[in-house]
C-alpha cells in the first residue's frame, strides 16, 4: 500500500495511491483508518513530505565504500569502519517534499552533493526494542535526499549546517507499506542521467539494527524519519539541475536545485 500526504486546493489530507488517483483516507495512518468515496486524480494533487516528523535520523557511514568517499570529505583522514551505528539528527527544518527545491545556500561553497537513500517511517512509539522487535514499529518505507555541503562537512564539528541547512531533507513522494528494506535498489539520476546506484543488502547496519540502536536512548515518535546511509562517491548539485532518487517497488523522488535568493542585492 502507497500512503501519501497531499495538498488539494487548500486541503492537506492523507491518502491511498491506487493506479492513477488518490483515494482519500479517514482516521490515522499511524493507528487505524478507512477508505473514503474521494478520489482525486494524481495529476490534480500536489504530493507533500508524507509525514511530519519529530526527528529525522541519519546513519554516519552506513556502507563500507562510503567510508572511503568519507576521506576525501576530511580531507584524507579515513574514519574507520564503525563496529555499531553512528545516527546522528539532520535538522527537522531541512525537510521539503517532491517536486520542491533543494535550495543552495547563498553562501555555501557550492560543493553540495546528492546523497539517494531509502527512509524508515516510524509509525508508533519505539523505546527499548530489540532489532528483532524493531520492524513492528516501522509503518513503511520512502526515498529520501541527504544533501550535504562538502566542505561545510570537513570545516565544522558537526553537520548542522552541511546537512541540516533548510530544504536538504527532500523526501517522499509516499511511502510504501509492503516491501522487504533490505532489497531495496536505489538509484540517483542527475538530469536524467545515472550517477550512483547502490542496494539496501549492503547496509553495515539494517533498520531494525539502526532503530534498535537509537531507541536505547531515545524515543521515537510516529512520523519520524530515519535514513539508511548512501554508498559509493557522489557529485555535486548546481542551481538548474533535476535530481530524482528512485527507489523501485517505492517511487521516484524528484527535486529541481535553485540558487537561495539574495534579498539584500539591489
Amino acid at each position: 500500500m502507497k500512503i501519501a500526504r497531499f495538498r488539494s486546493g487548500r486541503r492537506v489530507a492523507f491518502g491511498v495511491v491506487m493506479d492513477d488517483d488518490v483515494v482519500e483516507i479517514r482516521g490515522s495512518i499511524y493507528n487505524r483508518f478507512r477508505m473514503t468515496d474521494t478520489r482525486h486524480p494524481i495529476s490534480e494533487v500536489t504530493f507533500l513530505a508524507p509525514t511530519e516528523p519529530s526527528e529525522i535520523w541519519c546513519p554516519g557511514l552506513n556502507f563500507a565504500d562510503h567510508v572511503e568517499f568519507a576521506a576525501t570529505v576530511l580531507s584524507g583522514e579515513a574514519p574507520s569502519v564503525p563496529d555499531h551505528p553512528n545516527p546522528w539528527h539532520k535538522g527537522r527544518n531541512a525537510l521539503t517534499g517532491p517536486g520542491e527545491p533543494i535550495i543552495i545556500p547563498k553562501d555555501s561553497s557550492g560543493d553540495v552533493h546528492y546523497e539517494g537513500e531509502a527512509v524508515a517511517v516510524i509509525g508508533k512509539h519505539c523505546r527499548r526494542v530489540t532489532p528483532s522487535q524493531a520492524p513492528r514499529y516501522i509503518l513503511g518505507y520512502t526515498c529520501g535526499n541527504d544533501v550535504s555541503d562538502r566542505t561545510w562537512q570537513g570545516e565544522d564539528w558537526t553537520f548542522w549546517r552541511a546537512k541540516g541547512s533548510d530544504t536538504f531533507a527532500p523526501v517522499g513522494p509516499w511511502i510504501e507499506t509492503d516491501i522487504d528494506p533490505q532489497k531495496l535498489e536505489m538509484i540517483v539520476r542527475l538530469n536524467g542521467k545515472e550517477v550512483q546506484r547502490c542496494n539496501s543488502k549492503d547496509m553495515l547496519f539494517t533498520f531494525p539494527e539502526i532503530i534498535s540502536y537509537i531507541s536505547q536512548q531515545v524515543t521515537l515518535q510516529p512520523g519520524d524519519l530515519v535514513f539508511s546511509g548512501a554508498a559509493g562517491v557522489t557529485l555535486p548539485i548546481k542551481p538548474g539541475d533535476i535530481v530524482e532518487v528512485d527507489i523501485p517497488g517505492i517511487g521516484v523522488l524528484s527535486n529541481p536545485v535553485a540558487a537561495e535568493f539574495d534579498s539584500s542585492a539591489s
